[in-house]
């Protein structure tokens, strides 16, 4: 690729990299499903989030996520109104690491994170 001359025959800046955006969800059982929505530039993970979501006849509820906010990888557990419970950081741990174990922790213990949520609700 030959960069492109501006006014003076000096280079341009470089168009900015594309920051692609992706979301998913993985629908689990009893109302249960993990939304995933992560951003990357080139090679780089930039932001996840990844929320482990019940829902009822109210509406939708965030049980517990994972992201990046703050710049640091960590784990959100929820109160029923929707307040923060506990943070868990995940120092020194890669964005694409802490996403991969953020689904799967989602996927193998979402049962224990919803009958934590619910019991706190009846309080």
């Amino acid at each position: 690729m030959v960069p492109q001359r501006g006014t003076g025959g000096q280079p341009t800046a470089a168009p900015p990299l594309l920051m692609p955006q992706r979301d998913f969800i993985i629908w689990l059982e009893h109302g249960l499903y993990i939304a995933v929505d992560f951003e990357t530039a080139g090679p780089r993970m930039v932001s996840f989030v990844v929320r482990l979501v019940f829902t009822d006849d109210r509406g939708e509820h965030t049980v517990a996520r994972y992201d990046t906010a703050h710049g640091t990888a960590h784990r959100d557990l929820l109160t029923p109104q929707n307040r923060l419970r506990e943070k868990k950081w995940m120092s020194n741990v890669d964005f694409f690491h802490a996403l991969d174990y953020a689904i799967e922790d989602f996927k193998k213990n979402h049962a224990s994170y919803l009958q934590k949520w619910l019991a706190a609700k009846r309080l």
